[in-house]
């Protein structure tokens, strides 16, 4: 292998290396990114969603003045259904309520057949009074889900879930990633030629230099003296000695 060769490749490579980790890092952020904000969208309306609730659960007129004592005087969830500001909740966060039990009783279009999924291990950290994110598939799509345990009293009463597909993120980050790799092989064969250029300019002195010598030597005219001029740089610190 030459050194042309070799330097161009060397080039090449750490240029590859280096638009690899660019790439890399700017694919994790993007990505980290789109889901903190995804996220925090999700926040704010489970939030909204859990004091709409709680509102139509505290509603005194659904209450009975004198509740017989342990009897469960809560008003019905399923009744939530119904509400009209809960029907008009925009489908694009998808809302669900679920009882402590993790059994849909209430959405914006009364589908119980349209529940979200959510894991064992997520409805025990939601009894444990603690905000469980997840990722599933759902009716054909990902979902980021948000579930919020609301407690009343100290008891865990029901479960909001807010959630949007994941679609147009991951599409966004599919093209994000085809423009990096297809950017990043074109600029590879660029710095490829670049540096095959470069180097070969570089080295041309030094085979002026050898053919010099070598027809010195098929000739024997031990007289003759390599012509150099350029930079004093070690190739003409090469062309000098020679010139000798």
């Amino acid at each position: 292998m030459s050194i042309r060769l070799r330097l161009t490749l060397l080039y090449t490579l750490i240029l590859a290396l280096t638009l690899l980790l660019f790439g890399t890092a700017l694919y994790t952020v993007q990505a980290q990114g789109t889901l903190n904000a995804l996220k925090q969208e999700l926040s704010r309306g489970g939030e909204s969603t859990v004091q709409m609730v709680l509102r139509f659960y505290r509603d005194a007129s659904l209450l009975p003045p004198d509740p017989p004592p342990g009897e469960d005087h809560r008003p019905p969830l399923q009744d939530l259904s119904s509400e009209p500001a809960f029907q008009q909740l925009r489908e694009r966060e998808i809302v669900r309520v679920l009882n402590a039990e993790g059994v849909l009783v209430a959405t914006p279009f009364a589908a119980a057949s349209e529940a979200l999924p959510l894991s064992v291990e997520g409805l025990d950290a939601l009894r444990n009074q603690e905000i469980w994110w997840e990722i599933a598939s759902w009716d054909e799509a990902r979902l980021l889900i948000y579930n919020r345990p609301v407690i009343v009293d100290d008891e865990l009463v029901f479960i909001v879930q807010t959630a949007r597909p994941l679609t147009e993120r991951e599409d966004s980050l599919r093209t994000l990633s085809r423009t990096l790799l297809i950017a990043g092989v074109l600029t590879t064969v660029i710095a490829f030629g670049i540096g095959w250029a470069l180097a070969g300019a570089a080295l041309r002195p030094i085979h002026r230099i050898t053919q010099t010598a070598q027809a010195i030597g098929n000739e024997s005219d031990f007289s003759r003296r390599v012509d150099y001029t350029g930079p004093d740089d070690e190739v003409g610190q090469i062309g000098r000695a020679s010139c000798r």
